[in-house]
């Protein structure tokens, strides 16, 4: 197989490809049965577990195919502009008009929010920090930030999706919880449709033809909330915003995919249909969730699920109220709490109560409670109480079969067994450094070199936790702040204006330069994973996320660092091959020890969730190491020399004490510090955590050691060799 040769080359799907088929043999795949529930909750889980990626690629390979198959015929067969822009899916007709009302549009609210509130999380990997440079990263980066609305005021349209939620008055588990996945009555198709969603997230680059016609659809069609409900005043301000994002990003996209295209002319066609694949598959999932959402609104509800309903209805008001009323043994407010979870139990337990007479439900004493001069009088109003009185008189053991809902599925552990990627199949554990620095780039191709990334990881963390004493024991705010700033005041103020001669020659910082490529090429490659946060702790990942985002040039590639540290490489003459090619590490001009911190760095980014406070306290040192004497004295030695110093004048400015990434970077571990100290009153457990961000602050420099007393060595070895030849 020819290797890739770059960053988006068609071939890292077949190389993806490779590393599945070198597991145990699938058999017969299409017989294989993924539960799109049981994938829901594997990949809304926090952190980084490479089980399941083959398990979420087989699912959606399979959904792509029969996309494909469903509408095929509608298919261009040619890669030209026009086809490009007539690639236009057929409307998708509303929910019928007696299905509009306020009840039916909060139903749909919320069987829907899985679609919605994991839209367009496809795209946060998109700018894995290897392929960050690239023409078609920036761009389809761009597109992501502005639909998220990541540099606009106001709500973007999770937020207001949430809000929406909230004004329903239902109590929904959070999204990323299993009781999320297992609650009854929720949707089959739209867990498909949200799982698909975040598969296609893992695959950032091995599929991107899919993932560019998927992003189209989104953007050339309504939300579907408003494709259900187009006129609901009350989602309103959800459906423009939408609107006037997709507006703006729908021709960028055609100007992509038309340059995407270009990039590789041989094989545009199978391009093309794989664009078109991504396309459809985004359609159907929108219309059969429409379709069964329309079914489940026109079904009869039975009264078990409607009197269900009414209790989850009143619910939050009702909680409170009750603490002294018991029902086998369990507070009525305890029952209202576990709802909608418990609904099928509560109304077990309460039509085996004292408040139901078996024998007469019209006399039971449930409904003298809402009599005049009862304790619940005006509580419920006519239609509601009828509610009631058709639970009562309904035979409760035919309620499961008048339900129109989907069966429950029970699942606690793992998704059907497809196997896992062969983690023998690399040695990864036997290599260097400079060769474990390609597959770590390139994990979202190899996620078999994850483990080998995690144990050095923890080698490291050990030896800083074992060479590094804390400054201070016993964490506080104050103390914290007082070190960092005592640090900063320290490095400002050795700084000196340069007079004279630079002591460090020209000729010893181009070398130096070129040693710090595999560094600074991936700059911010430690925050990349910072969004698997999200649901761990979103403060702290919006700070991250944003601090990785001012790295890679917020969808500007005149502010990419990386790109930046490209162009001086190019201004002094060095050429290398792209930072994610295995030519990469193979470069003659790169001393070994080159490659021992930008591993650990990328090693420990895969591992966000797992070493958080490690990861906060070296993004501390990261961003604070760049203000100061070393950075200053770099620009005046540069300007010198004749060297262009922006890549040192972006980190002055950026990384700024005030208000920027150092800034940033305090105010994160104070935020984790904060919920250390809510959550644990031992001072031992406080202080253990201290420990461990001290360590990831104190890794900077550990595990830049041999590479710091190395790049002296190597320079005039270099230099000597050279007079020598």
């Amino acid at each position: 197989m020819t290797k890739p040769e770059h960053a988006f080359d068609p071939a890292l799907g077949l190389q993806f490809a490779r590393q599945l088929e070198a597991s145990q043999s699938l058999g017969n795949s299409s017989a294989i049965d993924i539960d799109a529930r049981q994938l829901f909750y594997q990949l809304n889980q926090s952190g980084n577990n490479q089980e399941v990626m083959p398990a979420a690629h087989h699912f959606v390979t399979q959904q792509l195919n029969k996309a494909s198959q469903a509408y095929m015929s509608l298919q261009a067969t040619n890669d030209s502009q026009e086809s490009i822009a007539g690639l236009q899916a057929p409307a998708i007709i509303p929910l019928t008009e007696g299905l509009q009302g306020e009840s039916d549009f909060y139903q749909g609210l919320n069987q829907l929010a899985a679609v919605h509130l994991t839209q367009p999380c496809w795209l946060e990997n998109i700018s894995q920090i290897g392929s960050s440079q690239a023409d078609t990263t920036v761009t389809v980066m761009a597109v992501y930030l502005q639909l998220t609305g990541a540099e606009q005021q106001g709500a973007n349209i999770q937020q207001l999706y949430r809000a929406l939620l909230l004004s329903s008055g239902r109590n929904t588990p959070m999204l990323h919880s299993f009781e999320y996945s297992k609650q009854t009555g929720g949707l089959a198709e739209v867990f498909n449709f949200a799982s698909i969603q975040l598969a296609l997230a893992r695959f950032p680059r091995v599929l991107f033809a899919e993932i560019l016609g998927f992003t189209l659809a989104y953007c050339q069609a309504p939300v579907l909330l408003e494709i259900c409900f187009p006129d609901h005043l009350l989602a309103r301000s959800l459906f423009n915003l939408h609107k006037q994002q997709a507006q703006q990003c729908a021709p960028v996209l055609h100007t992509c995919i038309a340059n995407y295209l270009g990039l590789f002319s041989q094989q545009s066609e199978q391009l093309w249909q794989r664009i078109c694949g991504g396309f459809w598959l985004y359609h159907t999932q929108m219309q059969s969730c429409r379709d069964r959402l329309q079914h489940v609104l026109q079904a009869p509800v039975s009264a078990h699920q409607g009197f269900a309903d009414l209790l989850q209805q009143k619910a939050a008001a009702a909680m409170g109220h009750h603490q002294k009323v018991a029902i086998q043994g369990k507070t009525l407010d305890d029952w209202f709490a576990g709802l909608p979870e418990n609904s099928d139990q509560f109304l077990q337990a309460l039509i085996q109560s004292g408040y139901v007479n078996q024998k007469n439900p019209a006399d039971s004493p449930l409904l003298k409670l809402f009599d005049f001069k009862g304790p619940m009088f005006g509580v419920l109003d006519q239609s509601e109480l009828d509610i009631v009185k058709n639970w009562l008189g309904s035979e409760l053991n035919e309620h499961t079969t008048e339900v129109v809902k989907e069966p429950e599925k029970s699942f606690a552990n793992a998704l059907v067994q497809i196997p896992v990627i062969n983690k023998a199949q690399k040695k990864y554990a036997k290599l260097c450094n400079r060769e474990l620095y390609y597959y770590l780039v390139n994990a979202d191709l190899f996620p078999d070199v994850l483990p080998t990334a995690r144990a050095k990881v923890q080698y490291s963390l050990q030896a800083c936790r074992w060479f590094n004493p804390l400054p201070f024991k016993h964490y506080s705010h104050q103390r914290f702040d007082h070190y960092i700033d005592t640090i900063y005041q320290q490095e400002v103020d050795a700084y000196q204006p340069l007079q004279g001669k630079p002591k460090i020659s020209r000729e010893a910082y181009v070398w130096g330069l070129e040693q710090i490529a595999p560094m600074i090429l991936i700059d911010g490659c430690w925050l990349q994973n910072s969004l698997a946060l999200k649901n761990l702790n979103p403060e702290i990942c919006e700070i991250l996320f944003n601090i990785y985002c001012d790295e890679i040039g917020n969808g500007r590639l005149a502010q990419n660092h990386p790109h930046i540290f490209q162009q001086l490489l190019e201004s002094i003459s060095i050429q290398v091959p792209p930072v994610y090619s295995e030519a990469f590490v193979k470069s003659p001009g790169f001393i070994n020890s080159a490659f021992d911190l930008p591993v650990y760095m990328l090693s420990l980014s895969s591992f966000s969730v797992e070493f958080l406070p490690e990861l906060l306290g070296l993004n501390m040192a990261i961003e604070l190491s760049g203000l100061g004497k070393s950075y200053m004295s770099l620009v005046d030695d540069w300007n010198y020399w004749g060297i262009d110093p922006s890549i040192a004048n972006i980190h002055i400015s950026i990384d700024n004490a005030a208000s920027g990434h150092t800034f940033l970077a305090k105010k994160a571990i104070k935020i984790y510090m904060d919920e250390v100290l809510n959550n644990s009153a031992d001072r031992v457990v406080v202080d253990q955590h201290w420990r461990r961000i001290y360590s990831g602050y104190t890794s900077l420099r550990f595990v830049g050691r041999r590479f710091k007393l190395a790049l002296p060595i190597g320079y005039l070895w270099n230099k000597f060799s050279v007079k020598n030849r």
